[in-house]
């Protein structure tokens, strides 16, 4: 996609490349979806996908989860001429999983070392590769995989799934569904919150994951599919790394202390704060002025104020972070849904990044 997003030189191909990446990954979370997984998030050209088990189903749910990323492997052709290809990283262990923000905006957020595994799987894969972190071949039936040791053992490549009579997979996929409690046979149905009433506590509660300009369309009755559009925007990205020695829960009021303020900030300029990533011990943080209904004038001066300030926040309080760096870009930018009819995120995808570094 970042290839592709480099020839684009018209709206009109932005727009080309915002439907080509609309329905890749509608495919793969639809594919994600019927293989009883969940999605935890969007973003750009990422996915985060999840199947949360007991410790004792790990080895079954590894190998239904090799067999869905064997299924989406390969090369998408576009009629534009650039093909598409995924880059999979797999990992298996425990997660904590933590929300952040205040009683108007919360993020869901999943960390720990698995988490980073499954990063670095992903970042030792190349295109049209799918890579296991260690700890994931550890607990696998390795016999029933063809692989290829790593970088001094740190992950293996998964080059296939060895036949081995008299495995039925048909009868394993069932198996694993006895573990998937939340799985449909249905997509549509796959999220009871499709069927939520809107004055139910669950749904109020849900409400605080969805930022406020999306929240207004909705409620006004705009269809999802009217809320996509090419605009120009300036995003602000707040890197943070904390000290290693930190433990997890001293790094959770961390993140949750940063948050606060980076969003309080933020909004006061006039932006929104979009997304939070984790990174090992380390946190980014997605903002975004220029979204429909928080247009400004001097908007990039805004966006510069309020950096100047997280920075400052940051690099004064030494005993909070190790590192802080922020970038800054603006540009035209698709912002909509992304996903399928079960599973979809408004999100935001830059073609080209022309960046500031402040460090």
């Amino acid at each position: 996609m970042d290839r592709f997003s480099l020839t684009c030189k018209s709206e009109r191909d932005m727009d080309k490349l915002a439907h080509i990446f609309s329905y890749y990954i509608s495919d793969i979370v639809e594919h994600v979806l019927c293989f009883g997984g969940d999605i935890l998030n969007i973003t750009g050209n990422m996915l985060l996908a999840l199947w949360r088990v007991e410790q004792n189903q790990l080895s079954d749910i590894i190998t239904l989860v090799a067999k869905c990323s064997l299924e989406k492997f390969g090369i998408y052709h576009t009629r534009e001429g650039q093909d598409l290809l995924l880059k999979i990283g797999l990992s298996a262990g425990r997660i904590s999983q933590v929300i952040v923000g205040d009683e108007r905006q919360q993020h869901l957020l999943v960390i720990g070392q698995d988490v980073d595994d499954v990063r670095l799987a992903q970042h030792l894969a190349q295109a049209n590769e799918i890579v296991l972190s260690w700890n994931c071949w550890m607990l696998c039936e390795q016999y029933m995989f063809e692989v290829e040791i790593m970088r001094e053992d740190e992950a293996v490549k998964l080059r296939d799934m060895r036949i081995i009579d008299p495995f039925d997979f048909d009868e394993h996929f069932d198996k694993c569904l006895d573990y998937l409690p939340h799985y449909r046979t249905s997509a549509e149905t796959l999220r009871t919150a499709l069927e939520l009433d809107p004055h139910s506590e669950l749904d109020q509660k849900l409400r605080k994951h969805i930022m406020k300009n999306l929240l207004k369309k909705i409620d006004e009755g705009q269809p999802v599919e009217y809320v996509s559009e090419f605009r120009t925007v300036t995003l602000v990205l707040v890197s943070l790394e904390f000290h290693k020695t930190a433990w997890m829960l001293h790094l959770c009021h961390l993140i949750q202390e940063s948050a606060l303020y980076i969003s309080t900030v933020i909004e006061k300029g006039g932006g929104q704060l979009s997304r939070i990533f984790m990174f090992e011990k380390g946190c980014m943080f997605l903002c975004v002025f220029g979204l429909p209904g928080d247009k400004k004038p001097d908007e990039c001066a805004h966006a510069l104020e309020s950096s100047f300030s997280i920075f400052s926040f940051c690099w004064e309080n030494p005993a909070k972070t190790k590192l802080v760096s922020i970038s800054i870009t603006n540009g035209p930018v698709f912002c909509g849904v992304v996903g399928a009819v079960a599973r979809h995120e408004y999100t935001g995808r830059i073609g080209h990044w022309t960046v500031i570094f402040v460090s």
